[in-house]
């Protein structure tokens, strides 16, 4: 069994293990479609739909839904909504509910081992990865095999965060000045198919 084989085989057992999913109360406010991330020096604010979560000390004018810290080499990523705080060892997953919205939090190993967290946002709506060590820009277009399925990479760059489309050919940084938000919308993610041959004759 391949790398890739066994680390999928690893996290669907890890995420089959899980507990039941911690509910959050839904908010007052139509929900609005859709989503941004704002960075804020280390950190950055994302929200999605009625969710907001702040990354690495990033402040928001209200309270936020989910506070993330990201992990070192010393100690694994931390999640704490509400009263409720977690660490999240690798291969770990946490989720999530609000109103109609799941939220999954993975910790998975990152580049050089350190810890990454993956964020996924309703049914496969939308997936942010947050690596917690710096990447080297030319490793940028590697991102994307190394996070299959990853929508946006949220990057540590020049001591600030920095946001990053996956799955495009030209690596684009987005975030560079720092008030300008990125904003995202839900992905339509198509099934794969099965191939099957026809036979017989037209």
């Amino acid at each position: 069994m391949g790398k890739v084989a066994l680390a999928a085989l690893v996290w669907s057992i890890c995420l089959a293990a899980q507990a039941a999913p911690l509910r959050l109360p839904a908010g007052k406010e139509p929900v609005a479609q859709g989503g941004s991330v704002t960075a804020a020096a280390q950190g950055a604010l994302i929200r999605y739909r009625d969710w907001l979560l702040a990354v690495d000390g990033a402040q928001a004018d209200e309270m936020a839904d989910v506070v993330l810290i990201s992990g070192s080499a010393r100690q694994a990523p931390r999640l704490q909504a509400g009263k409720l705080a977690r660490t999240l060892p690798v291969w770990e997953a946490f989720e999530l509910i609000k109103g109609s919205t799941r939220l999954r939090v993975t910790a998975l190993p990152g580049p050089d081992g350190l810890p990454a967290l993956l964020l996924d946002f309703g049914d496969g709506d939308y997936r942010i990865v947050i690596p917690a060590a710096r990447i080297e820009r030319h490793a940028y277009p590697l991102l994307a095999q190394r996070f299959p399925g990853a929508d946006l990479a949220l990057l540590l760059q020049d001591g600030r965060r920095v946001m990053l489309p996956l799955g495009k050919s030209r690596a684009q940084v987005f975030g560079e000045e720092q008030a300008a938000p990125y904003r995202f919308a839900k992905v339509k993610r198509q099934a794969k198919k099965s191939h099957s041959r026809r036979s017989g004759s037209g």
